[in-house]
């Protein structure tokens, strides 16, 4: 009896794994609304090992838009965020407790912003947003 395998690419990978990982976020109940990007002043998080915490920022079209997360303690945190129909569209997965992404959103609208603690142990992490002028 033959077994058939399947090859997924990396491309349609990392979306399946982007859409699980949004996905899980949701389904905890953790998506804080967080208003317009311009306006926000920023959100600290408490996250205990392997957890996450989401937010919900509208966006403005075409202006780049600087995202920072600063954690107290030296553990592994990342940072991800989703356009509208949930697509991936930055990230930072880079080892230590300190994140930086600059994207520019293509289309005005809410974006989801989600970090998650890896450890090892809890953190304090500071979330920050500023909009360029462009």
């Amino acid at each position: 009896m033959k077994v058939a395998t399947i090859r997924i690419g990396l491309p349609i990978a990392t979306i399946v794994l982007g859409a699980i990982v949004f996905s899980a976020y949701v389904q905890a109940g953790k998506v804080i609304d967080g208003g317009k990007a311009e306006e926000f002043k920023g959100k600290t998080f408490d996250l205990k090992e392997k957890t996450k915490a989401a937010i919900t920022l509208t966006f403005p079209a075409g202006k780049e838009a600087s995202i920072t997360v600063r954690g107290e303690k030296k553990t592994d945190i990342y940072l991800f965020v989703y356009d509208a129909a949930k697509k991936l569209v930055g990230k930072d997965d880079s080892p230590g407790p300190n994140c930086d992404l600059t994207f520019t959103p293509k289309e005005a609208g809410p974006y989801t912003v989600g970090i998650r603690n890896l450890g090892p142990g809890e953190n304090r992490a500071t979330l920050k947003v500023a909009i360029g002028k462009k």
